[in-house]
Parts: C-alpha cells; structure tokens; sequence
C-alpha cells in the first residue's frame, strides 16, 4: 500500500485486544524476511477480534482471536525487532507476577473475612467461635504467609529489573547490559516459580477456612485459583525452571525470546 503495509494473519489467545484502540503484533517483512513489530489501529474493517476465550479463569481478559484480513499498517508504527528494548521479555513477565501477587492479596482478604464472619462451627472444633478456632487460625496464619513470599519475591525481581532498565539509559557498556539482562529475565523466572507455586497453594488451602457453603458458585471464591493457575500456564514454569538451572550451573543465558506454534508434521 502506498505510505503503509497491508497485515494478515490470526492469532488466537491475543490478550486485551477485545477492548484495544491498537495491537501490537509480531510480523515479518514480506520484503526482506525481517522481524518486526507493527502497531495496528483496530478501527479498521480489516480488524476481526472474536470474543472465543473460554478459559476457566481470567476470563475478562478478552484474550480471543484476531484476524488481519490486509490491515492497513502505516509506515511509523512498524519498528524492526531488533529496536525492541532489551529486558522486554522479563518486563512482560514482571505484569503476571503481579497479577499473581494480586490473586495472594485477595485470597488472605477473603479467608480473613470469611472466619471472622463465620457463624456456623463443627461440634468437634477448638472454639465456640469459628474466629477463635486455633486451627483455623493456624490456616489463615499459613496462607497469609505463602502470599507474603510470593509477594516479597516479585519485589525483590523487580529490583533487576529496574536495574537494567537504568543501565540502558546510563550508556553502560555492552557487557554491563548484557549481564543486567541475564539477572533481570532470570529473577523473574526464580519470582514465578515462587509465586505459581505459593499463590495456586494458598488459593486451595483457603477451602481448609471455611465451610462448605463457601464452595457456593454465589460467591465464586474457586475464581482465586482459577485465575492463578491460568495466569501460572502463560509461560511454562518448567521451562523456566530448567533455565534458572543451566544459568546457576553451566552459565548458559536464559531464553529471552520464545515463539509458540505448531510443531514439525502438525
């Protein structure tokens, strides 16, 4: 197109594209095969976004399909990849820990209220109120630990992460960027392996506080772990196992940039 480029494609799982003005989308130059980047105005009949996510969790994300049907892309918004800022990966990842540590806020706020309004007990507890129930306590106390290390974890990674950020406006040196880099994708891996782990824990132990009732669909506290575990499966934390690993035992360099597709023969 003349001053511009035509997009086309689908991509399913496109998160926050239902409420979007513009997207960002991975592409590559039919010109030159090279990598990048085009922002695309959704105000276009040539923009398709079909609400078709039916995850278990996250649900309000709007994270259906999109399809570009020779969408015009004008030629400033399309960036080569290699322009993208170095610690992009880790900062994408540092908006799930977050959510993570969110979900761990709002666990220990509903287990809290919930015992202490609790009214019905079990004849063979430890109180004549549910509140004053050691055991029970002792449940709310280990819940609200797991979601203040979860929570302490992600704080700590951000600080990598502000870091490299700093360093690439201060002109530091490219094995000083490299090195900031490295620490800043491999907190964020060790503060997710931490935080998936606690916050999914904590979503389900909070049932051992309440009653049956609390599994009333009414009041949708299953919502908890369901969206921990979505946001947990976004970016395998298998694999970011295995990298914190290789890093702490052979020096190897996490992955910073990953596609996902369908395979060889699919």
């Amino acid at each position: 197109m003349r001053g511009g480029w035509r997009i086309s494609g689908e991509k399913f799982y496109s998160t926050g594209t239902l409420y979007a003005d513009w997207i960002d989308v991975y592409a590559q130059r039919a010109d030159n095969g090279r990598d990048v980047i085009a922002l695309v105005n959704t105000h276009q009949n040539e923009v398709e976004r079909d609400d078709d996510w039916d995850g278990f969790g996250q649900r309000l994300t709007g994270s259906g399909t999109t399809r570009f049907h020779q969408a015009r892309v004008e030629l400033p918004h399309v960036y080569d990849f290699s322009e993208r800022f170095r610690y992009q990966t880790a900062f994408y990842q540092h908006v799930l820990l977050a959510t993570l540590a969110g979900i761990g806020r709002a666990v220990v706020r509903d287990a809290a209220q919930g015992v202490a309004q609790r009214k019905r007990i079990y004849s063979h507890g430890n109180a004549p109120q549910v509140k004053q129930d050691v055991q029970v306590l002792q449940v709310v106390g280990q819940i609200s630990s797991w979601a203040w290390a979860a929570e302490a974890a992600v704080d700590r990674a951000t600080h990598s992460l502000q870091q490299a950020f700093e360093l690439q406006l201060s002109g530091a040196d490219e094995a000083q960027l490299h090195a900031a880099n490295v620490l800043a994708e491999v907190e964020s891996a060790q503060a997710q392996a931490v935080a998936v782990e606690l916050v999914t824990r904590a979503a389900t132990e909070f049932f051992n506080a309440l009653g049956a009732s609390d599994t009333r669909v009414s009041k949708a506290l299953d919502r908890h772990w369901r969206n921990a575990r979505t946001v947990s499966s976004h970016n395998p934390v298998i694999y970011k196992l295995r990298n914190v690993g290789d890093w702490e035992v052979n020096g190897t360099d996490p992955t910073f940039i990953w596609q996902i597709g369908n395979g060889n023969g699919v």
